[in-house]
């Protein structure tokens, strides 16, 4: 059966041009092949494959104008002109022109010029060829000229088809500077050619490595380090406004944060609009609105002595990538992870935790160097977990247009020298504080700003003061017309305070979990606080009477009724007519609670998602037939023992799209009855990440005809190209878009090359304990159909020697890839 899986493997799933043997015994085991199956399958296919094995050995003509032929053109060059451009008039614009042409009887003149397509030789201008070994010379690879090659096209690489003409004589001087060890002096490095390479750069696309630091560190040193830097930085030609402004391109400018000091590096982080510096580690990664510069504090003991000579880099820096913010904390983001959401998709944002080890400083240094420009282009700044002095923001951010402001368990004597400083910033949106202690004087500056966003998460109100609304009760604070989203959680705070916040005019979500009310000093109604919101987020919940009436004049989207303290004091949320009716997503993780209380689950007539997260009856025997069974497309019940009592409330759901059973205990066999025939057929998300899986109960997976996304845990009773052979057997070889897998074991090569058979495939992220370096022989060049395409690779025991990182280069540098261990230095 194995042999038949990986026969297949071979013999259907790889795009012909994809295949790549690199040594000759593979080509040998090819050719052997071809023999074995040509009476099953037939020649055309096997010559088509036979010959994609040649390649052409890595070797691209690149046809160029020469500026020289422009002036002046021997009749030698021009009889050996292979490659023409042409246009049918001069109103045209020129176009590869393909074909043959070539000069009758050996006459070099015009009237004797033979194109294929009949146009006169007025039209035509010759292309001049530069001929590189891109597969041995280059080290920097680059994604266009890789899919380039891995199209086998018979015509020459062409920039000019490009918004930016590069001549023969520009691109041999790029080619030089790249493949050498330097110019033969820095001089040779003018300021013009320095814009002018990182253009090329971006043109083709680099993909992140050493190498490529490494060409950036000379571009660092012959440029920005030497006499042409004053030109580089003034850009009095305004050579990055007329190369890069069409796109408003700030990617190639942001490789130099990583050559800024021997100790650091950086990299992209698209998902969250983010640039990171981090100490330098062992790890093979590649990096890929508002961009934010993260900096740990521990970073930045290593940058700021860098910046002593060098700030009018660094400023030059942050303009040309035009950093807009700054993020300081004490954790370092080494990579662009890839993040899954929860199949069923329940996504609660990610709150900062505070850390206990001591705090280190960000210096008030850092925010002087910055030049005048930096200062008003800021609009973010978070410290989380660091130790801040704010006497300096007071003059700062004058100059600023601050949006995101967020201080995070963070070392501070008061509140009033953050909360003050809201005066300086009339533009911000989003105001956060985690475990900060609060003043009557903060709560007013609060209430008179424009905040959209308001987080006090874990903020205590003063025990010996007290806090009473100076206006009258029908006033209109400016917070009240703007406030969309108010996360009050684990705070203690005057109730008067909140019933200001919950009567903005806008508030669409609200977190109050865990909240203490502080007694009122006023009186008040809930009369015009009937309002249509997203989300109520009430996990941990207190009793309390002003709640409970609050809960009943409120309709949300969303609500979250997790780990509650006593279940039987949320019951009354269940008859509440306005939520039973608007509520589409259910959040009841962690609540303890016996088999009776899901039939009230049934009062929300439009339920469509329900998380019963750690939550669910260990017998559910003898409930009824529920509505929800019909109706709900999502259920997460994670963290629960499944047994023989309790499976069948899963089994029930018959129209579900997604399921989630991750970190689930499920007894022998079960997983066959919970998937039922139902289930399969309408079945598109499924995590069964954390379950021990044998390949019996893997096989009912293969059932689920539209699954696209696939989270799951194999133990070491087989490869993983296993699995992936049996799934290619289904319509998940069409499919399956989004793939995680947890292995107890190792991966190897032949698990990797299987990935490829997956034709939809756009993100994988493989958990393992090591790297097995078995199979390479039958390694392949990786080129998916999704341009986009992610591997994240994390090992457990980073082992990974530089023949095999040098293999898995080549076998993914037309993709993404990230390799990340816990381990790594």
């Amino acid at each position: 059966m194995y042999f038949f899986l990986r026969s297949r493997h071979f013999c259907s799933t790889f795009p012909v041009r994809n295949i790549e043997i690199q040594s000759s015994r593979s080509k040998m085991f090819m050719v052997m092949f071809r023999c074995l199956i040509e009476d099953l399958y037939g020649l055309c296919f096997l010559n088509a494959v036979y010959s994609a094995t040649l390649s052409n050995n890595g070797r691209i003509e690149f046809a160029l104008i020469d500026w020289n032929w422009i002036e002046a053109i021997t009749r030698e060059d021009l009889a050996a002109a292979k490659y023409w451009l042409a246009r049918q008039n001069e109103r045209n614009v020129l176009d590869f022109c393909p074909g043959n042409h070539f000069f009758r009887n050996n006459r070099i003149y015009p009237e004797f010029f033979v194109c294929p397509h009949g146009l006169s030789f007025l039209y035509h201008k010759p292309l001049h060829i530069l001929e590189v070994n891109y597969r041995d010379d280059w080290k920097v690879r680059f994604r266009v000229l890789n899919y380039f090659l891995s199209k086998n096209s018979n015509e020459p690489f062409l920039f000019y088809r490009s918004s930016f003409g590069i001549s023969y004589q520009l691109f041999s001087s790029f080619v030089k500077y790249l493949t050498s060890e330097s110019f033969d002096s820095p001089n040779d490095l003018s300021y013009e050619l320095f814009y002018k390479f990182i253009k090329i750069l971006d043109v083709l696309d680099p993909i992140s490595s050493d190498f490529l630091s490494e060409f950036y560190y000379k571009l660092y040193k012959d440029g920005l380090m030497n006499s042409i830097s004053v030109d580089i930085i003034n850009d009095s030609e305004n050579y990055r406004l007329r190369f890069f402004n069409e796109k408003k391109r700030r990617r190639p400018f942001m490789y130099f944060f990583g050559v800024l000091n021997d100790f650091l590096d950086a990299c992209l982080i698209p998902n969250i609009s983010t640039l990171s510096i981090f100490k330098k580690k062992n790890q093979s990664i590649d990096q890929f609105d508002r961009l934010v510069l993260k900096i740990s504090a521990c970073s930045l003991d290593f940058l700021m002595p860098s910046l002593a000579e060098n700030a009018h880099i660094f400023n030059w820096l942050l303009s040309v990538t035009e950093i807009s913010g700054f993020y300081f904390d004490n954790t370092e983001f080494t990579f662009n992870p890839i993040n899954f959401k929860n199949v069923c998709g329940f996504m609660h944002p990610e709150i900062p935790k505070k850390s206990s080890d001591p705090l280190q400083t960000v210096p008030s240094d850092f925010f002087i160097i910055l030049n005048d420009d930096n200062q008003r282009r800021m609009q973010y700044l978070r410290f989380v977990n660091v130790d801040i002095c704010f006497d300096i923001f007071e003059t700062l951010l004058y100059k600023t247009n601050i949006s995101y402001f967020e201080v995070s368990y963070c070392s501070v004597d008061e509140c009033h020298k953050i909360t003050e400083l809201l005066e300086q910033m009339p533009e911000l949106n989003v105001f956060i504080l985690h475990g900060v202690g609060i003043r009557p004087d903060d709560l007013d500056r609060i209430l008179f700003s424009k905040i959209e966003i308001l987080v006090l998460v874990g903020c205590i109100f003063e025990s010996d003061s007290v806090w009473i609304s100076k206006e009258s009760p029908d006033f209109v604070y400016e917070i009240m017309k703007n406030l969309r989203t108010l996360n009050v959680s684990a705070s203690k705070l005057p109730i008067d305070f909140l019933h200001i916040l919950l009567h903005s005019f806008n508030l669409e979500n609200l977190n109050i979990s865990r909240f203490e009310f502080l007694p009122a000093n006023s009186s008040f109604s809930l009369i015009s606080l009937r309002k249509n919101r997203y989300s109520l987020q009430l996990d941990k919940y207190i009793p309390n009477k002003y709640l409970e009436m609050f809960s009943r004049t409120y309709f949300a989207n969303f609500l979250s009724l997790c780990d509650s303290f006593i279940f039987s004091d949320i019951v009354f949320f269940f008859n509440i007519g306005d939520l039973i009716d608007s509520v589409k997503f259910l959040d009841l993780s962690d609540n303890l609670f016996p088999a009776e209380f899901l039939t009230l689950i049934d009062n929300f007539k439009n339920l469509k998602k329900i998380k019963l997260s750690a939550s669910l009856p260990s017998s559910t025997v003898g409930l009824p037939n529920l509505g929800i069974f019909e109706t709900v497309m999502a259920l997460d019940v994670s963290r629960n023992d499944i047994n023989a009592t309790n499976y069948d409330f899963v089994s029930k759901f018959k129209g579900l799209k997604s399921l989630s059973l991750a970190n689930c205990k499920l007894e022998n066999k079960l997983l066959k009855k919970i998937m039922t025939k139902d289930m399969c057929a309408t079945l598109i998300s499924l995590d069964l990440s954390g379950v021990d899986l044998c390949f019996l109960d893997f096989k009912n997976i293969v059932c689920c005809k539209q699954l696209k996304i696939l989270y799951f845990q194999i133990s070491n009773d087989h490869p993983l190209s296993y699995y992936c052979d049996y799934l290619e057997l289904t319509s998940a070889k069409l499919n399956l878009n989004v793939l995680k897998v947890e292995i107890k074991g190792g991966v190897c090569f032949d698990d990797l090359v299987s990935l490829a058979g997956f034709s939809n495939l756009s993100e994988v992220k493989i958990t393992c304990s090591t790297f097995i370096k078995t199979g390479e022989e039958n390694f392949i060049r990786f080129n998916p159909k999704i341009s986009n395409f992610r591997l994240e690779l994390c090992l457990k025991y980073y082992n990974l020697d530089i023949d095999t990182l040098n293999i898995l280069d080549e076998m993914f540098e037309n993709c993404s890839i990230s390799i990340v261990s816990p381990h790594l230095s």
